[in-house]
């Protein structure tokens, strides 16, 4: 008899080992059961929807919060194109909040139509209604880079040229063709040469102080600036 209650005594104090720890886990799983995502809040938008980002987010919605990585969340909400940051937090009481930075608008690039915000880097960021204020660019769309490169020299073109830049078009391989908003004529330039825009803009200083103002001036071509003048109307017959 004393043998067998020996055997025994082992077991009985496996078993009261483990019990406390089966409760402890079955405790754990009914409290990350109970406690899970129910709520997103999106803050720091101001030029772009904030149901962009809380739709990625809501994907999260009935998850554990204990389960729900902040870091996975924070990676999904920087692949919207307007997003340049984000610092999200969940909460364990079910409410994942998500600070933004928004990327900074430049211009607008119309393609077929379409009108999209385009940051400093070049970036795609979304579409919008009607044209804004700013830089208006077309034929840029299979051409990314050299929409890249032209942003990143618009304050040299401006500062050159000594006038606000409007609207640029793409024209060919490292050729654009540029309207300032002053209403000079339009100016054809390389954008790896903004300089040259100096030399075209006392060209046409120049030739208005004798002639009417001409239909395009061309700075493509360093320290030669061409002037296609304006047509003449010929003369009324008296």
């Amino acid at each position: 008899m004393s043998g067998q209650v020996r055997h025994h005594r082992p077991i009985r104090k496996l078993v009261g080992r483990t019990l406390p720890l089966a409760a402890l886990l079955a405790l754990i799983a009914t409290f990350a059961l109970t406690l899970q995502v129910r709520q997103v809040r999106v803050s720091g938008t101001r030029r772009f929807p904030a149901r962009d980002v809380e739709n990625v987010l809501r994907t999260a919605l009935g998850s554990p919060t204990i389960t729900t990585r902040a870091g996975t969340l924070r990676a999904r909400v920087r692949a919207v194109p307007w997003v340049d940051d984000a610092t999200v937090r969940v909460s364990l009481d079910g409410v994942v909040t998500c600070a933004v930075v928004e990327r900074v608008p430049v211009a607008v690039a119309v393609d077929a139509g379409v009108r999209r915000l385009v940051d400093r880097e070049g970036r795609l960021l979304t579409t919008v209604e009607s044209v804004s204020s700013l830089l208006l660019l077309t034929g840029f769309a299979p051409f990314p880079e050299e929409r890249e490169t032209l942003l990143a020299v618009v304050p040299a073109l401006e500062q050159a040229w000594g006038g606000k830049l409007e609207h640029a078009e793409r024209v060919g391989p490292h050729d654009v063709a540029l309207h300032f908003a002053d209403g000079s004529p339009t100016v054809l330039a390389d954008p790896d040469q903004p300089e040259e825009l100096a030399g075209a803009r006392r060209v046409l200083a120049a030739w208005t102080a004798r002639q009417t103002v001409p239909l395009r001036l061309d700075a493509r071509v360093p320290g030669r600036v061409a002037v296609l003048p304006a047509s003449i109307p010929p003369e009324e017959e008296e």
